[in-house]
C-alpha cells in the first residue's frame, strides 16, 4: 500500500475451531495480506466450543463475553478512531454483548462500526426483545455505519435501523479446486452424492439418508457420503441403526470431519451434492460454494439466500424425504442435465464466489470509512 497511512481495525468474531461457515469466512478475511497492509488489526476471538447451544448461558460464555466487552472498550479508547468490524450475533445475549462493543467504539473511540451478518435470524432476535433492552439494541443498531449481509434477501434482518446495508457474498480460495481438476477424481460405479456439513437434524441429513435408501431399494445405482461433525450423538446412533436395519452400510457411509486435501478428495470424487437444510438461521453455506468450485450440481432448499446462490446450477426442493428423493432421482436419471448444472456451478463460482472477491469487497468498505 502506498500513499495511505495504516488505519486501526478491531476484528471481532469466532475463528476456527470449531469449523463452521461463519468462522471459516472470518478466518479468510483475517488472514488476507491486504487487510494487514491497510490496517493495524487487533482481534477478539469469540469462538465457542459448544456449537450445539450457541445462545445458552455458561460461566465460560460469560467470562469470554465480559473480556470481549472490556478489551474492545480498551482498544476503542487507546486506538485512534478505529473501525470496529464485528460478526454480529443472532442470539439475544450475544447481540447485547455486541451492542455494548458498538457503544464503546462510538463513545470512547469516536470510531466507525461495520457489522457483518452471517445468517438469517438477527431480525427475529431483535423482534423478541422489549422494553429497555430493545431501546438499547435499537439505539446501538442506529450507530452502525455499514451493515453487511450475504445477499439482498437478508437485508430486512436489520429492521431498517441501519442506514447503509451492503451485500458481500462469501468466497473461497480460487485454487481450492483448480478448473482442470474438476471431474478428475470421479470413479466408475454408483453415482456419488455428497453431504458435507455438520450433522444436525435441522440440516436435513436424516431426510437425505431416507431418500437415498428409498432410491437404492427402487434399483437406482447410488451412494451417499456424509462428511462433517456430529452435533447430537443420540440422534446419530438412531440414524446408524436405521442404515443397518435397511442394510445400507455399503451405500450410505459416514466419514467424520474432514479438512484440507481429504475434504477436497470427497468433492472431486462426487457427482452431485445435497444440503436439504431446514436451519432457521441459514445464510449462505460455505460448503455449497465449495461444491460449486468442484463443478457439482447442488440440491438444496430455499433457506437464507441459497435459492439465489444456486439459481443457475442447482435444484431447489422442499426439505422433505419426498422432495429430496424426487430431485435426486431427476438428476440420477438425466446425465445431460446433471453435467450441465455441474458446468454452471463451476462458472458461477469463478465469476462471483472466490475468496479474493470476498475479501477485496470487505476491505474496500473499510477503506471508504
Amino acid at each position: 500500500m502506498t500513499g495511505r497511512k495504516k488505519g486501526n481495525l478491531i476484528f471481532v468474531g469466532p475463528l476456527p475451531p470449531p469449523i463452521l461457515g461463519e468462522s471459516i469466512a472470518l478466518q479468510s478475511l483475517y488472514k488476507a495480506e491486504k487487510l494487514h497492509e491497510h490496517y493495524h488489526v487487533k482481534k477478539i476471538n469469540l469462538s465457542r466450543k459448544d456449537f450445539e447451544h450457541p445462545g445458552a448461558l455458561s460461566f465460560d460464555k460469560l467470562l469470554t463475553d465480559s473480556f470481549a466487552i472490556l478489551y474492545s472498550a480498551y482498544l476503542s479508547l487507546f486506538m485512534k478512531k478505529p473501525i470496529l468490524y464485528i460478526s454480529i450475533s443472532q442470539t439475544k445475549m450475544g447481540l447485547l454483548r455486541d451492542c455494548m462493543m458498538i457503544q464503546a467504539c462510538k463513545i470512547l473511540g469516536r470510531g466507525k462500526v461495520v457489522t457483518h451478518l452471517h445468517g438469517n435470524n438477527l431480525g427475529g432476535t431483535i423482534d423478541s426483545t422489549s422494553g429497555i433492552v430493545r431501546k438499547f439494541i435499537v439505539n446501538s443498531l442506529k450507530k452502525i455505519d455499514v451493515g453487511i449481509v450475504l445477499g439482498g434477501k437478508l437485508t430486512p434482518n436489520y429492521r431498517g435501523y441501519v442506514n447503509r446495508v451492503e451485500v458481500v457474498s462469501n468466497g473461497i480460495p480460487a485454487d481450492f479446486i483448480l478448473k482442470d481438476e474438476v471431474g478428475q477424481g470421479k470413479k466408475k460405479g454408483p453415482i456419488s452424492l455428497l453431504y458435507l456439513s455438520n450433522l444436525m437434524f435441522e440440516k436435513g441429513y436424516v431426510e437425505l439418508i431416507k431418500a437415498t435408501t428409498a432410491l437404492v431399494k427402487e434399483g437406482h445405482n447410488l451412494r451417499l457420503d456424509l462428511v462433517g461433525g456430529i452435533q447430537n450423538q443420540n440422534e446419530f446412533q438412531e440414524v446408524k441403526r436405521y442404515i443397518e436395519t435397511n442394510e445400507m452400510e455399503q451405500r450410505i457411509q459416514y466419514h467424520g470431519l474432514k479438512q484440507g486435501e481429504e475434504k477436497k478428495r470427497f468433492f472431486l470424487e462426487s457427482d452431485m451434492m445435497a444440503l436439504p437444510t431446514k436451519y432457521k438461521v441459514e445464510g449462505q453455506p460455505m460448503s455449497i460454494i465449495e461444491g460449486m468450485a468442484a463443478g457439482l450440481p447442488i440440491i438444496s432448499s430455499d433457506r437464507g439466500i441459497i435459492a439465489e446462490l444456486i439459481k443457475d446450477c442447482g435444484v431447489i426442493i422442499e426439505p422433505t424425504v419426498e422432495g429430496v428423493k424426487a430431485a435426486i432421482k431427476d438428476l440420477v436419471t438425466d446425465d445431460a442435465e446433471r453435467m450441465r448444472l455441474g458446468r454452471m456451478s463451476r462458472d458461477t463460482f469463478e465469476e462471483f464466489y472466490t475468496e479474493d472477491k470476498y475479501t477485496d469487497s470487505l476491505i474496500a468498505i473499510f477503506d471508504e470509512l
